[in-house]
């Protein structure tokens, strides 16, 4: 007993430092931030001393700022359903097949942008959405249009990049919730002459709540925030949060603005990956009762 207690206090003290190191870098620079977004500016957006509430009203007042915020949701939000849509059969395949050859394809196809920097997927995205691109090429090809289509600046293809970004995030945290599903359900709830469809419904899901709440949060969590992808493939005028924000830092030097903005990103971020988390929480405890 008292060396398994000391491995214990010894696991503790090792934990610690990595912990406190978490900790810190993530607090110290929010607490910067938001002492940051107070400051007060004068007409050359230089920073003043003291403290005030006016950049939040300028972040909730202004369409421009708040519009992108709204934007970002909605993005957020598609993308996240899509990559639940997309990511269940792929993390399905990856947690039940019994073919080694078959997972481990699937396994480097699914997460083979992953193994690439996000700049190079962005910019694969630039190519292949081009005017001379291999898309508007088979178009003019087929017929479909006589000359090249402004995709490279459209929402939906910024959509797109964004979801090919993230999926891979969606198929892991949702594999490992399916891969923990004993088959003995599934195989019970088919002798008790449930189809594929009602299985699914009733026996799959409900397990698999972990997961879909995890894959939902870390996929809106990312996608709230997105900047690189939507600014090389859509362009700096994409009304999205994260782009509003370098405008206002980098281009505006409103730094106390732009740290408002942020504030308020992330204050929305928050709240629904929270309503994301109780929601699973009641269907996980629903499945209990």
């Amino acid at each position: 007993m008292a060396t398994a207690r000391t491995r214990d206090l010894r696991g503790h003290v090792a934990a610690i430092v990595p912990t406190a190191f978490v900790v810190v870098a993530f607090l110290l620079p929010l607490i910067g931030l938001l002492l940051l977004s107070l400051r007060p500016t004068d007409t050359m957006n230089n920073v003043l001393p003291g403290f005030t509430g006016a950049q939040y009203a300028e972040v909730f007042g202004t369409s421009y700022l708040w519009g992108s915020v709204v934007e970002s949701l909605w993005l957020a939000v598609r993308v996240s359903l899509t990559c639940l849509v997309l990511a269940f059969p792929l993390a399905w395949y990856l947690a039940r097949s019994t073919s080694p050859v078959g997972r481990s394809l699937v396994f480097v196809i699914t997460l083979s942008p992953l193994l690439t920097s996000e700049v190079v997927r962005s910019f694969g995205w630039r190519v292949v959405m081009s005017g001379e691109g291999p898309v508007n090429v088979t178009l003019q090809a087929l017929g479909l249009v006589d000359e090249s289509l402004p995709l490279l600046r459209s929402p939906w293809t910024v959509f797109l990049a964004v979801v090919h970004v993230l999926l891979p995030f969606a198929v892991l945290a949702l594999s490992a919730s399916l891969g923990a599903i004993d088959n003995r359900l599934l195989q019970a709830s088919a002798d008790l002459g449930a189809g594929a469809l009602r299985t699914f419904r009733s026996v799959v899901l409900p397990l698999a709540t972990p997961g879909i709440v995890a894959a939902t949060v870390i996929v809106f969590s990312l996608s709230m925030g997105v900047y690189v992808t939507p600014l090389l493939v859509g362009g700096a005028n994409q009304p999205l949060a994260g782009l509003r924000i370098q405008t206002e830092a980098m281009v505006a030097f409103d730094q106390p603005r732009a740290a408002a903005l942020s504030f308020v990103l992330l204050a929305v971020t928050l709240a629904v990956c929270g309503l994301v988390g109780l929601a699973g929480r009641l269907a996980e405890r629903g499945r209990r009762a």
